[in-house]
């Protein structure tokens, strides 16, 4: 009797999770993408977004990095250097993404090579800077900090400096 049950209650388990996995599937028409993903479902499509709300979006996790940092009043006076900093390469993220999606609009036909490797070289040029520059302003702060904020701060500039979209 026991057998049975449990048969049974794996076989309704199982059949369930068909019949949700199907209706899920009917709503997404079959697809699934990157946005889809519950991780992923409170931001907006970063497609249609301008270079200002990129660029604001930057904002909006500096003050949530500040804020998690719980930076002390001898911290806080480093803090202006990495805020100018993330804002900066913000911008200019927004602005090369925003250029990289028009260009895209303009091209008809197949991309000639040679001038996708000069692209994807000046993005690596302007990139490899930009990252400099955020190790150079981030250093003083991260010096003062301790090991739990380290730890706060390390995940926290990489989702803010862009890091993880490479």
């Amino acid at each position: 009797m026991r057998r049975t049950l449990m048969f049974l209650a794996t076989a309704a388990a199982v059949a369930g999770s068909v019949v949700a996995s199907s209706a899920v599937a009917q709503d997404h028409g079959g697809r699934w993408d990157r946005a889809d993903r519950s991780d992923r479902s409170d931001r907006t499509d970063r497609n249609a977004l301008t270079a200002h709300q990129i660029a604001a979006e930057t904002d909006v996790g500096i003050a949530r990095m500040k804020a998690d940092l719980r930076l002390t009043a001898d911290q806080e006076k480093n803090w202006p250097g990495i805020e100018t900093a993330l804002r900066d390469l913000g911008q200019r993220r927004a602005d090369r993404l925003v250029a990289f999606r028009a260009e895209g609009a303009k091209k008809e036909g197949s991309d000639d090579i040679i001038a996708s490797l000069n692209r994807s070289s000046g993005f690596l040029s302007d990139r490899s800077a930009d990252m400099k520059k955020l190790a150079d302003a981030a250093q003083p702060l991260y010096a003062g900090l301790d090991e739990q904020q380290k730890k706060r701060f390390s995940r926290a500039l990489i989702r803010v400096s862009g890091d993880r979209d490479n």
